[in-house]
């Protein structure tokens, strides 16, 4: 992880990392599962947007809980460490927050009519496509190593992966 410990501060801890990373696919997963369910009105309406930042917000907030009480797991519980990785999982989670906001702005100005409709529709899906397509590479790149046309296919298929996932909960659930 030479990447990750080429910053000033020492970079991030590898687990760190990991976590951020594993963020970073989640957040953009439920963000995709948003864009894809709300309709050509919700758009409009301007709903489509809160729907997408409240996907967001309610997945990161879930996420941190779910961290903070799993922590609290085995016998070497303790209040001071708890506190600190309270903050460093807030951290470590910001990425499911950030997912939502180019996809909820260009939602947005589909409904103040700044783009047509289907156009700030299909951004706003491309926006988290394209994010988890090039996972693939910034994984490489953080690890150290040099991306490779290996890398960018794993991202791709990543991306294909979500869209069905995004897909299927959207015809399942509404």
């Amino acid at each position: 992880m030479a990447a990750l410990r080429r910053r000033p501060d020492g970079g991030l801890p590898v687990h760190r990392a990991r976590e951020r990373g594993s963020a970073f696919v989640y957040g953009n997963i439920t963000v995709l599962g948003a864009v894809v369910a709300v309709g050509q009105d919700a758009v409009r309406s301007g709903s489509a947007s809160v729907v997408v930042l409240a996907t967001a917000a309610a997945t990161f907030v879930a996420h941190v809980m779910a961290h903070v009480v799993s922590e609290r797991i085995g016998p070497d519980v303790d209040p001071p460490r708890l506190r600190r990785e309270a903050g460093a999982s807030l951290r470590d989670a910001l990425p499911i927050a950030s997912s939502g906001v180019w996809p909820a702005l260009l939602l947005l100005a589909g409904a103040l009519e700044v783009l047509p409709t289907t156009t700030a529709w299909s951004a706003a899906a491309a926006v988290v496509g394209v994010r988890l397509a090039l996972t693939g590479l910034v994984v490489e790149r953080v690890s150290g190593r040099r991306p490779s046309s290996t890398a960018l296919w794993g991202g791709v298929v990543l991306a294909a992966l979500s869209a069905v996932v995004a897909v299927a909960k959207a015809v399942l659930t509404h």
